[in-house]
C-alpha cells in the first residue's frame, strides 16, 4: 500500500524522474520503488509513432495530473485566441495590436542573439523600414518573414513542403540548393557507446526521422498543444538544419499551433520566451527524455514555461488597451463653424431684399454749329506724285522642327521565344515523344528551352505554380532525361538546355 501511494505521489503530484525520487526519499536503493512507479505510469503511456535515434518508441504519460494541465492550458490558449477574434480589425486595432506582439517575439530573439536594439528600432522594423540594418541584426528581419509566412499559411499541411517554405523565409534564400545539414556533429558525446547522449543525429538518418515527424503532425490525435511541444522538442533533439534550430523548431512549434487550433493568432504569440529558457535545466530535462523515452518531462516543462508566455501576451494586450483609450481620449472632435445667433426681429418676418438700382445713363448734349460762309477755291495745276516705294519686311524664318528622342537599348537583339501557341504545340509534341516526361516538365521546358540561358528551380516553381520540394524533383528529373545541364553558380543551381 505504502508503496502504492508512493507511485501516485511521484506521478501525480510531481513527475519525478528516478534522481528526483532517489534524493526526495533520501535512499540510494530504490530499485523496486521505482519498479512500482513506472508499473503504475505504464496504465497511462500513449506510444507516439515517433522514435528516437536508437530506434526506441517515444512516449507521454496521459496520467490525470498531467491530462489536466494539458486541458488547462488548451483553455488558456482558446480563451486568448477568443479575445483576439474580438478585436476591431477595420478601426486599424487589429494590425495595431499584431504589430506590437511581433515587436514582443523579435524582443526575445534579439535577447537570445545578444542584439541590443530598442523597441523604436524593432517597430521600424516591423513596419517595413529596412533601412541601414546591420549585418548581426538581419535574423530579425528574416525571423519576423518567417512569422509573416506562418500567419499567411497556417492553412496548409505541415509537411517538407513547408517547411521548405518556412526555411526559404528565414534565410531569405529562394534558391536553396538542399534543406539539411550535410556534415556530422563533431561533439564527442555522440561518440560515446554506453548510455549514450546525442546532441544530434547522424546525417543518414535526418530524412528518415524528420519524414517520421511529419506523419507524426498530421496523423496523431493528441491535441495541438502537446503536438507543438514535442514538434519542438524534436527538431531540437534532431538538429537537421546547419545553424539557427532552436529558432526553427520555435517556429515549427508556431506552425503547428495555428494549424491545429489557434488559427494565425498561433503565428503572433510571444512564444520566443522559450528561446530565453535556462538552459542547463533544460539540457537537463531533454537528457532524461533520452535516457527514458518519456516525452512527459519535456511536455511538463514547457506548459509550466507557456505560463510566463501567457503573461507576456497580457501586458501586451494591458498595453494596447491603454494605447486605444489614451488615442480616443484625446481625440479631437471635428470643430464646427459658429453660426450667428437669430434675431428675434427675424425669426417670423425677413425683411424684403432691397430692390436693384438701376443707373440711368445721361443724354448726350447736342451743341448748334453756325453755318460757315462758302468760299470758292481756284482751280490748283494738277502734280502728278511719284509712287511710294513700300518695303517689304520679311517673314519669320519657321521654327526648327522638334527632333524626336530616340531610347536605345543596351542590348541590340532580343531573345526569341516561343508563342503561346507554338509552345503549345510543342509541349504535345514533346509527352508523345517520350513518355517519361511529366505534363509539368513538359509545359516547363517548352517555354524555357532557349539554349545558352541559364534557369533555375524558382522559376519552374513560379511557372507551375507548385511547391518548392515539386519544382526541384522535376528540375532534376528533367537534367535526369538531359533536358538540362545542371551547373552551380555561387549558392544556387541553375539549369542551361541541352541541344536536342
Amino acid at each position: 500500500m505504502a508503496t502504492n501511494e508512493l507511485a501516485i505521489r511521484f506521478t501525480e503530484e510531481t513527475y519525478a524522474t528516478k534522481a528526483e525520487v532517489s534524493r526526495e526519499l533520501r535512499m540510494s536503493l530504490i530499485d523496486n520503488i521505482w519498479s512500482n512507479i513506472l508499473k503504475y505510469r505504464a496504465s497511462y503511456y500513449r506510444y507516439l509513432s515517433l522514435k528516437s535515434i536508437d530506434k526506441n518508441q517515444l512516449m507521454v504519460c496521459y496520467c490525470q495530473a498531467v491530462s489536466n494541465n494539458i486541458n488547462v492550458m488548451d483553455s488558456k490558449l482558446l480563451k486568448q485566441m477568443g479575445e483576439y477574434l474580438k478585436i476591431d480589425k477595420n478601426s486599424g486595432n487589429l494590425s495595431h495590436f499584431e504589430e506590437m506582439c511581433y515587436i514582443g517575439c523579435l524582443r526575445q530573439v534579439a535577447r537570445k542573439h545578444n542584439i541590443d536594439i530598442s523597441d523604436v528600432h524593432l517597430r521600424s522594423l516591423v513596419q517595413g523600414d529596412l533601412r541601414d540594418l546591420p549585418f548581426d541584426k538581419r535574423i530579425l528581419r528574416r525571423y519576423l518573414s518567417a512569422l509573416r509566412l506562418i500567419k499567411e499559411k497556417y492553412a496548409r499541411e505541415i509537411n517538407i513542403d513547408f517547411l521548405a517554405d518556412l526555411y526559404s523565409a528565414f534565410t531569405e534564400n529562394p534558391e536553396l540548393t538542399s534543406f539539411y545539414r550535410e556534415s556530422e556533429d563533431r561533439n564527442p558525446s555522440n561518440r560515446v557507446l554506453i548510455d549514450r547522449v546525442y546532441s544530434s543525429a547522424p546525417v543518414s538518418l535526418i530524412d528518415n526521422l524528420m519524414n517520421s515527424l511529419f506523419t507524426f503532425i498530421t496523423t496523431s490525435s493528441l491535441s495541438s498543444v502537446v503536438k507543438s511541444i514535442i514538434t519542438f522538442y524534436f527538431i531540437n533533439y534532431v538538429r537537421p538544419f546547419p545553424s539557427d534550430n532552436e529558432e526553427i523548431a520555435l517556429l515549427m512549434m508556431k506552425s503547428v499551433l495555428a494549424n491545429g487550433s489557434l488559427s494565425d493568432f498561433g503565428a503572433v504569440m510571444p512564444l520566443e520566451i522559450l528561446l530565453n529558457l535556462n538552459s542547463e535545466s533544460m539540457n537537463r530535462v531533454c537528457t532524461e527524455v533520452q535516457k527514458t523515452n518519456d516525452l512527459t518531462y519535456f511536455v511538463n516543462y514547457i506548459l509550466k514555461a507557456l505560463d510566463s508566455v501567457l503573461d507576456e501576451l497580457n501586458n501586451i494586450k494591458s498595453n494596447f488597451t491603454s494605447e486605444v483609450l489614451r488615442k480616443d481620449f484625446y481625440r479631437e472632435d471635428p470643430v464646427e463653424e459658429p453660426q450667428p445667433a437669430p434675431s428675434i426681429f427675424t425669426t417670423s418676418y425677413e425683411e424684403p431684399a432691397p430692390a436693384p438700382v438701376v443707373h440711368e445713363q445721361p443724354k448726350p448734349v447736342v451743341e448748334e454749329v453756325a453755318p460757315t460762309p462758302v468760299v470758292r477755291e481756284e482751280p490748283r495745276p494738277v502734280v502728278q506724285e511719284q509712287p511710294k516705294v513700300v518695303k517689304e519686311t520679311p517673314a519669320p524664318a519657321p521654327a526648327p522642327a522638334p527632333v524626336p528622342v530616340t531610347h536605345e537599348l543596351a542590348i541590340s537583339h532580343l531573345p526569341e521565344v516561343l508563342d503561346e501557341k507554338a509552345a503549345a504545340r510543342l509541349e504535345e509534341h514533346l509527352l508523345e515523344m517520350d513518355p517519361a516526361l511529366k505534363r509539368g516538365e513538359a509545359y516547363f521546358y517548352a517555354r524555357h528551352c532557349t539554349m545558352h540561358m541559364n534557369y533555375t528551380i524558382a522559376q519552374y516553381k513560379k511557372c507551375l505554380g507548385c511547391a518548392y520540394e515539386t519544382a526541384r524533383t522535376s528540375m532534376e528529373h528533367l537534367v535526369e532525361l538531359h533536358y538540362y545541364e545542371k551547373s552551380q553558380i555561387k549558392n544556387k543551381f541553375v539549369y542551361t538546355p541541352v541541344k536536342r
